[in-house]
């Protein structure tokens, strides 16, 4: 959909709904009108937020095929409140937020992130404007992400040990990266569906040195890799002539799974050594890095983070 027909469309809706919400208190912006669709509370004046949104793992946090069968479709109430959230910024950044029991197609709507009780959270004030939006420093803090991903997720942790969070880089410098065009922060999907975006985590290097195959491999990230959930994985490939080939698979255990986290930690660097005799040449090696996004991902359709032959 285009960024006219956003709008148009959002103003029929903001329209209807402004009508229907005449006779409500509207003292409490951020309560009221996050009961209107992100498209209807928010497009209309904000169509390139809202497309990048929409293309975000945030908008389908409720509507994922892949969440809704690991939760048993949130039969685990304990993740209803995360990927259905009320405003984070009225409640508590130390507890998960409070759930929203409506609207849960937009999954994490706009005003679950810019919500306030007196109006909207944004980077400057405007009185004038529809929503009245306020100069809110808690906006661009990592913190405004620990209610959602440390209670069971323990991303928030993870950053507070790295090497991020002792040079002062925030969540949303990686994940809401400055547009080009100087235009403010992007919205869009900065995670673990951007194959661009998930080469940017790993550091890696391959060399044959005394007989053995060497992967270094340096996690680049403020967390764990792969972050956060257990349907993201990095498998290592390693293919030796005559052989069959070796598989290491980097993720985090499911609920219950008997396996153990062996992810890379923040910054970690970690060596994996394969002998391989005397009677192979280094043309005869060849590794593959490959990122898998969801649990059946084919290993054909994985995100190739690097590839390497010996000899070349």
């Amino acid at each position: 959909m285009t960024r006219r027909a956003v709008a148009a469309v959002a103003l029929l809706l903001l329209g209807a709904a402004c009508g229907a919400g005449a006779a409500k208190d509207w003292s409490s912006v951020a309560d009221a009108r996050i009961d209107l669709p992100s498209l209807a509370a928010c497009g209309p004046c904000h169509p390139r937020q809202y497309e990048e949104w929409a293309a975000s793992l945030h908008h389908r946090a409720w509507t994922n095929a892949n969440v809704r069968e690991a939760t048993n479709d949130f039969a685990q109430e304990e993740c209803r409140c995360c990927h259905s959230p009320l405003p984070v910024l009225t409640h508590s950044l130390t507890e998960q937020p409070l759930f929203r029991a409506f609207l849960q197609d937009d999954g994490v709507h706009c005003l679950s992130c810019h919500g306030r009780e007196d109006g909207v959270a944004a980077a400057r004030t405007v009185p004038d404007a529809p929503c009245r939006p306020h100069r809110d420093e808690r906006l661009l803090q990592a913190e405004l992400c620990q209610p959602c991903h440390e209670p069971t997720h323990q991303a928030f942790t993870e950053y507070r040990q790295s090497a991020a969070f002792a040079d002062g880089v925030r969540c949303a410098d990686c994940h809401m990266p400055e547009r080009d065009d100087g235009s403010g922060r992007s919205h869009g999907p900065h995670g673990g569906l951007d194959a661009a975006f998930v080469q940017k985590a790993l550091r890696w290097q391959c060399a044959i040195v005394a007989g053995e195959l060497v992967v270094t491999l340096r996690n680049k990230t403020g967390h764990k890799f792969p972050g956060e959930i257990p349907s993201r994985s990095f498998l290592v490939r390693v293919d030796i002539r005559g052989r069959e080939p070796v598989r290491e698979l980097l993720r985090r255990p499911f609920k219950g799974e008997p396996r153990a986290d062996n992810r890379l930690g923040p910054d970690e660097e970690r060596v994996l050594r394969y002998p391989l005799g005397a009677d192979l040449a280094a043309a005869d090696v060849s590794v593959r890095l490959l990122f898998r996004p969801l649990p059946l991902t084919p290993e054909e359709d994985a995100f190739v983070l690097g590839e390497w032959r010996g000899g070349r």
